[in-house]
């Protein structure tokens, strides 16, 4: 029982850590979009310059700006057929060559003109998939977890295996080992072979369960782990995450003890009860241990659905409830309204006051919000510093009311305690499951557009997506 609960946390947590990469994929996508879309309106209000003072304001102004240095240009005359400008290598024979040949490689782009002038700028998508990498790598290394559990990042070059088929891009448990190749041909210290056995699994059915043996730092005995692997096709990578067996040893002895403590008890009474005595006493022992484990169970079950700092549902938990209130909404066509939030400028924070005046915000931030709520209202830690909110019976047309409401309260929150009063801000994005979704996920994607609405807007603020 308590090998089946850590195996679904295992899977759960690595496919909310995949979840959470597509979701940061789209969201950088968007990101850059603007950025493009920013620095071709600061170049089109220069329209009114002649040709030749807009070449030198074009060259100066992406040789001396270093807020620009990640778009890429390309600046072409036209009466000479040929590049003028060209810092990056772009250009091609012709000025549709070197559209065409481009357009592909960039995540966002504009093509423009002034007099005899043509101009490509953009943001190649390998780029905006660095930045996403970068970001879900420190995002990973800064997720926690109660024991000696560990999370690992592979980045996979030969599925055929064999030496340097892949390179560790994250290792908690030995953050030493980031950055050096791995061979299949590596055994653990009973002389299996776990990269070989993973790989193997990863490429037969995208995802394994498996366990090796390792060295613990502060002991000479091998630990036996337990480990689950699934393959992030997109930047073919392997997201693993594992526990030592080990650690489940306390549940298992605290089991056997008071077991063990029940039986001494009752074997004395036991030996002078008659046959039928005998009989109905082991019998009740039965059913006590029986109730015993489902009570455990229950206990553990709550605990893992619970985030240990605010309070909140899980993001495990939460996905179960959002998936049963979209098939609810499938069968009676009604369901909660559904909104995204994350407090504005939370990294300050942290970086100020430290991460312990984070927590307290973050303890208080919900603490607050469920006595605003109503009971049957739900608080999701989504994730960090952003939440879901699963809101009951909210209509659609009071929704930017109740997000007012909302925003004030936050607002009225004071944290004292640290070393000055700290107030807090939210952003927020509200939606609600329509007709054609096929998921929970599309109303979860069309929320958080909203709270991006709402960052650009200025933060503070709300945005309602129907």
């Amino acid at each position: 029982m308590i090998c089946s609960i850590k195996k679904d946390f295992l899977k759960d947590t690595v496919n909310n850590l995949v979840t959470e990469i597509d979701l940061k994929r789209t969201a950088k996508s968007k990101n850059v979009e603007k950025y493009v879309a920013r620095t071709f309106n600061t170049i089109d209000v220069q329209m009114d310059l002649t040709d030749e003072e807009f070449k030198d304001f074009f060259i100066h102004f992406f040789q001396n700006n270093p807020d620009y240095k990640n778009v890429m240009v390309v600046l072409w005359d036209g009466s000479a057929q040929k590049a003028v400008y060209d810092p990056y290598g772009l250009s091609h024979e012709t000025w549709v060559d070197t559209v065409y040949n481009n357009a592909g490689t960039f995540s966002a782009y504009r093509v423009a003109m002034h007099g005899k002038y043509r101009y490509f700028l953009g943001v190649t998508k390998d780029y905006t998939e660095s930045l996403v990498k970068t970001d879900i790598l420190n995002t990973i290394r800064g997720v926690q977890f109660a024991g000696n559990s560990f999370i690992r990042v592979n980045e996979v070059m030969n599925d055929k295996g064999g030496e340097n088929y892949a390179v560790c891009r994250i290792n908690t448990e030995m953050p030493e080992l980031e950055g050096t190749y791995l061979s299949t041909n590596t055994t653990d210290s009973e002389g299996d072979y776990p990269n070989k056995k993973e790989l193997d699994g990863i490429n037969k059915k995208g995802e394994i369960f498996y366990s090796y043996y390792v060295e613990q730092k502060n002991s000479k005995e091998a630990a036996k782990t337990m480990v689950y692997s699934k393959r992030y096709q997109n930047y073919n990578w392997v997201i693993s995450m594992g526990i030592y067996l080990d650690d489940l040893n306390p549940y298992l002895n605290q089991i056997d003890r008071e077991s063990n403590q029940m039986v001494s008890r009752l074997t004395y009474t036991l030996v002078l009860l008659f046959a039928l005595i005998l009989a109905v006493s082991l019998s009740s022992i039965s059913l006590i241990e029986n109730l015993y484990h489902r009570n455990s169970r229950k206990q553990m079950e709550s605990e893992m659905n619970l985030d240990s700092l605010t309070g909140a549902a899980t993001r495990r938990n939460g996905v179960k409830e959002l998936t049963r209130a979209f098939h609810k909404f499938k069968q009676i066509g009604t369901g909660p309204g559904i909104m995204m939030c994350d407090l504005d400028h939370f990294k300050s924070i942290n970086d100020k006051y430290g991460h312990s005046a984070g927590d307290r915000v973050l303890s208080l931030f919900v603490s607050e919000m469920k006595l605003f709520l109503r009971s049957s209202d739900m608080v999701i830690r989504w994730g960090g510093d952003e939440f879901v909110f699963l809101l009951q019976g909210l209509r659609e047309e009071a929704a930017m009311d109740f997000c007012r409401k909302f925003i004030l309260k936050v607002s009225e929150l004071r944290i004292g305690d640290i070393k000055e009063e700290l107030s807090v801000t939210v952003s927020v994005g509200i939606t609600f499951f329509k007709d054609t979704d096929e998921d929970y996920i599309q109303a979860i994607n069309r929320a958080d557009e909203g709270l991006y609405q709402s960052k650009g807007k200025g933060r503070n603020s709300a945005s309602v997506i129907i």
